[in-house]
C-alpha cells in the first residue's frame, strides 16, 4: 500500500476503505519508481537468515560465507526508454547493459564475478545485431574478470529487452551500504558531471555541436566506465562510511544517501566538478552545465561519505593509488534535505530532481 495524505491507495485496486466518493486506481506516472519501490518492499523477506541488506541499496547482500558476502544486482534496459537503436551501437548497448550493474557492484566496494544475460528479440531482429550486443558484453566482463554463466532468451512482441543480472563478493568487513553517513562527514565525487547527460541531449537533438566536440560526450553516455577498482580500493581501506553510484542524477542519488542514513547534506556550488569540455559546450549552446551536473544522470561516478578523522587520509591518495580523481563536494549536517551553500555563503533548499522512469518527459532514452 502507498499512503496519500488524502487516503490510501492499492496499487491494483484504486483507494480503498476512505469512505470518499471518486475512488480510481493509482498510475504509475503517480506513485513513480522510488515510490512504488517503497510501497513493495514490505514482508518481501520471508526468512532473514543470511539475507544482510534486501531492498534498498545498489545490491542485495548476501552471507556470510567464508567471511565473504555476496552481492546482487540486476538492471533492465528497454528500447525506446533506455536506449534508440539509430543513437548506439549494438556492441555499444552490450557494454553499457553490463557496465551499470558493475556500477552497482562498485558502489558496494565488491568484486564482480558472474552474469546472467536474459533478453527479449522481435522475431524479425537480425542475428548479427545480437550476437555484436553479445561482443560488447564479453568485451567489458573480460575487462573486470566476470564470466557469463547462463540466461534466458524469449521473442518479444516489437521492443528490445536485456536484463544482466551480477553476482559479485566482498569481504564482510569491507561492504560500504548507503546507510553509514554521519553529521559532520564530508562527501565526496570521484569525477566530473554531466558530461554523460550532455551526451543525450546531443544524442536527442536538443544540442548540436561540432562533432568533433560531440563524439566525446556521445562516447561518455554510450560507453560508461565503471568504477570498480576505485569502489574497491576506498572499501579495501574503510574509508568511506557511505556510497552509491550516481546513475540518477548527483541530487537523486544524495537523497538515497540521506534518507538510508536519517540525515541532511550541504553541497558547496563552487565545488561541483565540471569538465573543460562540458564548460566550453555550455558556453557554446547557451546552458547552465550545473544543471546537468546535479539533475542529469547516467555518470556512474561514485559518491561517497566519509569521516572528517579519515578525510585526510582519503585526499592522501593519488589518482593513481584508486583510479580516479576525487572532489570534495559538501558536507552531512543533522536534519531533512539538500541544501545548496552559494559562493557568498546564503543557503538555499534544493529541489531534486533525477531520473525516474514513470516521470512525464522521461520516456524515449538513448
Amino acid at each position: 500500500m502507498f499512503c496519500l495524505a488524502k487516503g490510501t491507495y492499492s496499487i491494483f485496486g484504486g483507494r480503498t476503505n476512505t469512505g470518499q466518493e471518486g475512488s480510481r486506481a493509482l498510475k504509475f506516472r503517480e506513485i513513480g519508481e522510488f515510490g512504488f519501490i517503497e510501497s513493495i518492499k514490505k514482508d518481501c523477506i520471508a526468512s532473514l537468515k543470511e539475507v544482510v541488506k534486501g531492498i534498498g541499496d545498489d545490491c542485495a547482500v548476501f552471507g556470510p560465507y567464508s567471511g565473504r558476502l555476496l552481492l546482487f544486482t540486476t538492471d533492465m534496459l528497454v528500447e525506446d526508454i533506455h536506449f534508440l537503436r539509430d543513437t548506439i551501437t549494438p556492441y555499444q548497448l552490450g557494454w553499457k547493459a553490463v557496465a551499470v550493474n558493475l556500477s552497482d557492484i562498485a558502489a558496494m566496494g565488491g568484486r564482480p564475478l558472474f552474469a546472467l544475460i536474459s533478453l527479449a528479440v522481435p522475431v524479425e531482429t537480425d542475428v548479427e545485431l545480437v550476437q555484436d550486443v553479445y561482443r560488447g558484453m564479453k568485451a567489458i566482463c573480460d575487462h573486470y574478470g566476470v564470466n557469463i554463466v547462463g540466461g534466458d532468451t524469449v521473442a518479444s512482441p516489437d521492443a528490445l529487452v536485456i536484463n544482466v543480472s551480477l553476482i559479485g563478493d566482498v569481504k564482510e568487513g569491507e561492504v560500504v551500504y548507503r546507510s553509514g553517513a554521519r553529521p559532520g562527514n564530508r562527501i565526496y565525487i570521484t569525477g566530473t558531471l554531466g558530461d554523460s547527460s550532455a551526451g543525450l541531449k546531443i544524442l536527442k537533438k536538443e544540442i548540436s555541436p561540432p562533432d568533433s566536440t560531440g563524439s566525446y560526450f556521445v562516447r561518455t553516455h554510450n560507453e560508461p566506465r565503471p568504477l570498480v577498482e576505485t569502489g574497491r580500493a576506498i572499501a579495501t581501506m574503510r574509508l568511506a562510511s557511505a556510497m552509491i553510484d550516481v546513475s540518477d542524477g548527483l541530487l537523486s542519488d544524495l537523497r538515497h544517501i540521506c534518507k538510508e542514513s536519517g540525515v541532511g547534506a550541504s553541497l558547496f556550488r563552487s565545488k561541483i566538478p565540471l569538465s573543460f569540455e562540458l564548460k566550453a559546450l555550455a558556453s557554446m549552446a547557451n546552458f547552465n552545465p550545473l544543471d546537468l551536473a546535479l539533475s542529469g544522470g547516467e555518470d556512474y561516478l561514485l559518491l561517497l561519505t566519509v569521516p572528517e578523522a579519515k578525510a585526510q587520509d582519503l585526499e592522501r591518495l593519488s589518482k593513481d593509488d584508486i583510479g580516479s580523481p576525487l572532489y570534495l563536494i559538501g558536507e552531512i549536517g543533522e536534519g531533512r534535505g539538500i541544501r545548496m551553500v552559494n559562493d557568498d555563503g546564503s543557503v538555499e533548499e534544493v529541489e531534486v530532481r533525477g531520473f525516474d522512469h514513470f516521470s512525464p518527459g522521461h520516456h524515449g532514452g538513448t
